[in-house]
């Protein structure tokens, strides 16, 4: 059986998330010590997947900087996406380097469930959580337990089983195909090529495309989101050096980074700190501090604290 690659559409420039955005791209932020795109690779990694396919715009050296820096091991590409048309757009810029099974999982998106059953299934299939509010989403529309339509950001909604990011297929080159077919139709939706129009010509070819349910997914687009997920990852993965441990006060769960400098502070519950910072009589809680950040005195609730700005 021919490997999996990854695609990971990573172009967006994070509008919702500015400053912190303005000088990297919004897959570089961090959330329990490490950028999301570093746990979206660490999935791919336990996947035994090797290729990835990274779409990159916005402050893109960023991006590649990191992954040939910290995943050596993988077999990376990256291909520009040099205007936001959509992620069906950035998709569709993955097919001259990618052929036979792929697995998508967007750049901003963290999920929180088994990918092994979408990824390794023997079929086609998306990631699906029910939410009460659906509309703000691509949208499944479920019949007897298959998959006979998919809607994206719905004003009247049919069904509550929104896709959260994560998308697996058998052959490449018919997903390829039928985005091919929504960009010559010109269709949109707010101006972006939509993958969902995609996903609806293969059902229409007769593909099928099974439902796999998630237990959630975080979308990291807004500052109270990253904060859930940096508490959410805190929860399974915290870890404090000893020497953070005897010159402060950790409320647990923290994650700091063992390069950072961390001296006469209180920090936590919930708090994660990055690779290079250096925090002197701080008193955070429910914060992330980002990379090679420098804070004195700072007494901070519910934010994320970096060198480029504080929210």
């Amino acid at each position: 059986m021919q490997s999996f690659t990854a695609i990971i559409p990573a172009a967006g420039k994070g509008v919702r998330l500015m400053p912190f955005t303005r000088n990297i791209p919004k897959t570089m932020l961090c959330v329990a010590g490490k950028p999301i795109l570093g746990h979206i690779l660490d999935q791919v990694k336990e996947l035994g997947i090797r290729r990835v396919v990274l779409i990159v715009g916005h402050r893109k050296e960023a991006i590649v900087e990191f992954v040939r820096q910290r995943y050596p091991q993988l077999d990376a590409v990256f291909v520009e996406q040099p205007e936001p048309r959509g992620l069906g757009h950035a998709v569709y810029l993955a097919k001259d380097v990618v052929s036979g099974p792929c697995f998508i999982l967007l750049g901003d998106t963290i999920v929180d469930g088994d990918l092994r059953p979408m990824v390794f299934g023997g079929q086609n299939a998306v990631g699906l959580k029910k939410v009460d509010d659906p509309r703000r989403f691509g949208v499944a529309k479920i019949e007897k337990g298959r998959i006979t339509g998919f809607v994206e950001k719905p004003d009247n909604p049919p069904s509550h089983w929104a896709l959260i990011g994560a998308y697996s297929f058998l052959d490449s080159k018919q997903l390829f195909e039928a985005l091919a077919e929504v960009i010559a139709s010109g269709k949109t939706v707010k101006n972006e090529i939509q993958l969902t129009d995609a996903l609806s010509v293969l059902l229409q070819k007769g593909v099928s495309i099974a439902p796999v349910p998630m237990n959630d997914w975080l979308d990291c687009g807004t500052v109270e989101i990253l904060l859930k997920t940096n508490q959410m990852l805190l929860t399974r993965h915290a870890a404090v050096p000893e020497q953070a441990e005897l010159n402060n006060r950790i409320i647990p769960p923290c994650w700091i980074d063992p390069s950072a400098q961390v001296s006469g502070c209180t920090l936590g519950p919930y708090v994660s700190v990055a690779y290079g910072a250096k925090l002197t009589n701080c008193r955070l809680e429910d914060a992330v501090v980002g990379p090679q950040t420098e804070l004195a005195n700072k007494t901070a609730l519910h934010v994320i604290l970096d060198k480029f700005g504080s929210k």
